[in-house]
């Protein structure tokens, strides 16, 4: 008698992840088997699936309410309707375990290098060094340095340099990083990591230890305070897409966010929640608005 082959359906799997140093970003993710979609929007999913041949490679493009818009349906037939019965966004950040650059005096969280999933092992070379936006990328402007700018004969350097320098500063000359396993409440539990004494080793540290934001913005001088403050300004659309913000923060945030209209429609779907709805509603249509008149885009694709 011929083996009975029993074939157990896969489920589909919902969550999101962090992309940072530098801070990209929340990725949603539809996850079926081997292939995956990614959005960084909530409209557009990138499909990836394996080829055969044991490459994971772009299959195709899937637009919100549109259906399959490019690639092939091929591999693709677990993963639409996936896509098209996906629970609500955003789904749930699970990047619980996070990479922080260490301040040399404190020993504490100062910079965010890296998240990841509960559980995984982290064998590869550690990033010892923090970075705010990708290399080509050289639009931060903060309004205190350009201050600075004025009364300096020399030519101005980019602002971007400026801030990774005040920030890694304070982690050397022997920058330390370690991995923190974070709960719901915030608390963290030190695990391994670059130039970690066995002592730090499973510390317990309270959610206050650790910077809210990407970068800590107290305890630094007013200037360096006022830097990172514009640093987190300039990304506040796509820092609101964070779950664990205080209200305070969040607010702050929506108040900044609102001055970038166009970006802040780009990634609207992903807010978990909203201080001041109304705000936001009023900026969403002073976008679409800027859109149908100017035909402008959202900055972001500048230096994601």
């Amino acid at each position: 008698m011929a083996p009975i082959t029993v074939f157990f359906p896969m489920y589909p799997r919902y969550y999101a992840l962090r992309r940072v140093n530098p801070y990209r970003g929340v990725v949603q993710i539809v996850e079926v088997g081997e292939v995956t979609a990614h959005s960084f929007d909530g409209v557009a999913w990138h499909l990836r699936a394996d080829d055969g041949y044991g490459w994971v490679r772009p299959t195709g493009i899937w637009i919100e309410g549109e259906g399959l818009k490019a690639g092939h349906a091929k591999n693709l037939d677990d993963i639409l309707p996936a896509l098209e019965t996906r629970p609500p966004l955003p789904f749930p950040i699970v990047d619980t375990q996070e990479l922080w650059l260490l301040d040399q005096k404190s020993g504490l969280p100062l910079a965010l290098l890296a998240c990841d999933r509960e559980g995984m092992k982290h064998n590869e070379r550690l990033e010892s060094e923090w970075h705010p936006f990708v290399l080509s990328f050289t639009g931060f402007h903060s309004p205190i340095l350009a201050e600075s700018d004025k009364a300096d004969p020399r030519p101005p350097p980019h602002h971007r340099d400026v801030l990774a320098r005040m920030v890694n500063q304070a982690a050397r000359p022997n920058p330390a990083a370690q991995w923190f396993q974070r709960d719901q409440a915030g608390a963290g539990v030190g695990l391994s990591g670059l130039r970690i004494p066995f002592a730090l080793q499973g510390r317990h540290l309270p959610a206050e230890a650790f910077p809210e934001l990407l970068v800590r913005e107290t305890g630094n001088s007013r200037l360096e305070n006022s830097v990172i403050a514009d640093y987190h300004a300039q990304l506040s659309p796509i820092l609101l897409s964070w779950p664990r913000l205080s209200v305070a923060t969040r607010a702050r945030l929506e108040s900044q966010a609102c001055e970038q209209p166009q970006w802040l429609a780009r990634i609207h779907r992903l807010l978990p929640c909203r201080v001041d709805a109304a705000r936001i509603q009023a900026a969403l249509v002073a976008a679409r608005l800027e859109q149908a008149t100017l035909g402008v885009d959202s900055p972001e694709q500048n230096w994601n």
